[in-house]
């Protein structure tokens, strides 16, 4: 009898448990398993729609940027002489002042040269000084002859022979400071020579690239190194002709990049094409005409060392919201 009476209290509680969910439906209330998830349905769709919104207004941010890649000048360095590399002062990331040595090749022979050029030249003056002070003496026994000429103590054959003997030595004067002019205009050129023996930063600059080591031997105009020339950094970037009227030279521009998010660097409208690109052979219609880009050039902060060459940038214009 308890095993029945247990059954039927069990068979009694369920059917409780079935009127009372009965009852809340009836009343338009849902179980609680079922409004849990209803709340959970409720917030994810939220989210869901925030997300949405947040992406939106992200994109519509970003719908006046253009983007470009920052470059920057480089120069191709080398000797115009060929030779041996002798020294290296400078490696790869240093920063260059206008002419700093970067190498020196071995010119140990224009070096000879240039020691003999110099003797020369020492022997030239020498020389000359010694025509002067001869074509001095002269000129004074030429007026001498001349005086006694007048007083009749010489014949004039005496008088027009030390004239002609002062005229000869300016000749010789001449001639003599020719020489020295020779010998230092060849100075001149071993210095020259010398000098391109020497590969040195034509401007503010950083080596990026040394293409040779000590003892290398290099043919003449063969590059040694490649130098970014940081005082001219900028990015080009393509706007739609629809643009152009609200682009002016000289504005401000805000520009980032993805190493610094968040980072706002200034940049200046350098230049703005006059010719448009990527245009289709035929433009017929306003679609076509949407299709044309104009170059625009922004000038960089070329003392900022956030900003490298190839890195991708991102350029807002003011006037484009």
């Amino acid at each position: 009898m308890k095993g029945t009476e247990s059954v039927n209290a069990s068979f009694g509680d369920e059917d409780r448990f079935h009127r009372r969910t009965a009852g809340r439906i009836g009343r338009g209330e849902q179980p609680r398993k079922n409004r849990g998830s209803r709340r959970l349905s409720e917030l994810i769709g939220a989210a869901g729609a925030l997300t949405l919104l947040f992406l939106l207004a992200g994109c519509g941010k970003r719908e006046k940027a253009v983007s470009g890649t920052i470059e920057v000048d480089e120069a191709h360095v080398g000797p115009r002489a060929g030779g041996r590399v002798e020294k290296i002062l400078q490696w790869e990331g240093d920063h260059l002042h206008e002419g700093q040595l970067i190498l020196q090749l071995d010119a140990s022979e224009l070096r000879a040269r240039r020691d003999l050029a110099n003797a020369q030249i020492n022997t030239a003056l020498h020389d000359a000084d010694a025509q002067q002070a001869q074509l001095v003496f002269l000129n004074d026994e030429a007026r001498r002859q001349k005086d006694l000429l007048t007083r009749k103590v010489v014949s004039s054959s005496d008088a027009e022979r030390a004239d002609s003997s002062a005229k000869t030595q300016e000749k010789n004067l001449a001639a003599a400071q020719m020489r020295v002019a020779q010998a230092r205009a060849q100075l001149a050129d071993i210095d020259a020579q010398l000098a391109e023996m020497q590969v040195v930063a034509p401007a503010e600059s950083i080596l990026e690239v040394l293409s040779v080591k000590v003892g290398d031997v290099l043919p003449a105009n063969r590059e040694a190194a490649t130098l970014i020339l940081t005082g001219h950094l900028w990015v080009r970037v393509y706007v739609p002709e629809s643009w152009l009227g609200l682009i002016k030279l000289g504005e401000h521009v805000r520009v980032r990049v993805d190493s610094f998010p968040g980072k706002d660097f200034d940049g200046v409208v350098e230049q703005i094409n006059r010719q448009a690109e990527f245009t289709p052979r035929n433009v017929q219609t306003v679609a076509d005409r949407i299709k044309q880009v104009f170059g625009v050039k922004i000038r960089l902060p070329s003392d900022d060392d956030h900003l490298r060459a190839g890195m991708a940038a991102d350029v807002y214009f003011p006037n484009l919201k």
